[in-house]
C-alpha cells in the first residue's frame, strides 16, 4: 500500500466533493477498502476479520460524513483515524480473554506507533516496520495483536519471537513460556511473578501495589518459582 494508491483516494474523494452522490460514494468506499483491510486485519491479527472490517466501514462513513475539504488534512489521513477509532472500539469489547500484562503493553506500543505515524506520512506502517520498532520478528505482530480475542492456549506462541536478544531482560520467548507456567499458580502467586517479571517491577513496588511486606514478596517468588519448575521437569 503505497503513496500511490493514498493518493489516489484523495483524489476520488475531491470527485466525490464536487459530485456527491451513490454512484461516486461508492466507487469512494471501494477505493478506501485497502485501508479497511489493512487495518482490520492488523488490529484484529487475522481473527474476526468480517465484523473489525464491518466496524471500519463505520469509520469510514463517518469520515465522509464529518471530513472538512477546507481544513489543511489528506481525506486518507483523516478517514484513517476514523477506521481506526471505529475498529479499536470493537476489539477493545472482544477481547474477552486472558493474556498476559506484558502483550497488552506490546499491543499499546503498536497502536501509538500506527496512530502516531497517520499523521507524519502518507502510507501505513508496515509490519516489518512495527516489527523493527519493537525489536520483533514480523510474524510476531498479528499473532501479538490477536491475544485476547483468542484463547491463550490457541495463540501461535511460536510466532511471537525478539528479533535481537536485549540485555537484562526477558525476551519475549522467555515471557511467554512464563504466562504457560502461571497457569498453574494460586491467585497471588500470579500477581506476584507476573509484577516482577512482566512489568518488571522491584519487589518493594509489588509490596506496596499488593499490600504485602517485602519478606513476603520474596517467599511468595521462591514458592512459585520451584513450583514452576517442577512443572518444566527441571
Amino acid at each position: 500500500m503505497g503513496t500511490q494508491y493514498i493518493n489516489n483516494i484523495d483524489e476520488i474523494y475531491q470527485e466525490y466533493f464536487f459530485d456527491s452522490n451513490e454512484k461516486s460514494l461508492n466507487v469512494l468506499m471501494d477505493a478506501c477498502k485497502g485501508l479497511v483491510y489493512h487495518y482490520a486485519k492488523l488490529y484484529g491479527g487475522g481473527y474476526c476479520f468480517e465484523d473489525i472490517r464491518q466496524s471500519g466501514y463505520e469509520g469510514l462513513l463517518k469520515a465522509i460524513r464529518n471530513f472538512d475539504i477546507k481544513k489543511n488534512i489528506k481525506f486518507s489521513t483523516y478517514s484513517s483515524h476514523y477506521i481506526i477509532g471505529e475498529i479499536r472500539h470493537f476489539v477493545r469489547k472482544e477481547r474477552k480473554y486472558y493474556y498476559p500484562m506484558y502483550l497488552e503493553v506490546y499491543q499499546e506500543k503498536l497502536d501509538n506507533i500506527i496512530v502516531s505515524n497517520l499523521d507524519k506520512r502518507d502510507e501505513p506502517v508496515s509490519n516489518d516496520e512495527l516489527a523493527g520498532m519493537l525489536n520483533l520478528q514480523p510474524e510476531a505482530i498479528l499473532p501479538m495483536m490477536s491475544a485476547g480475542l483468542i484463547h491463550f492456549g490457541c495463540l501461535e506462541v511460536s510466532s511471537i519471537k525478539t528479533k535481537e536478544p536485549e540485555s537484562f531482560t526477558l525476551s519475549v520467548e522467555d515471557k511467554l513460556l512464563l504466562s504457560q507456567l502461571i497457569y498453574h499458580l494460586t491467585g497471588i502467586q500470579k500477581d506476584v511473578i507476573e509484577r516482577l517479571f512482566h512489568k518488571e517491577m522491584t519487589q518493594a513496588e509489588v509490596a506496596k501495589e499488593l499490600g504485602l511486606t517485602q519478606k513476603q514478596v520474596s517467599r511468595i517468588k521462591l514458592k512459585s518459582l520451584q513450583k514452576m519448575r517442577g512443572l518444566t521437569g527441571e
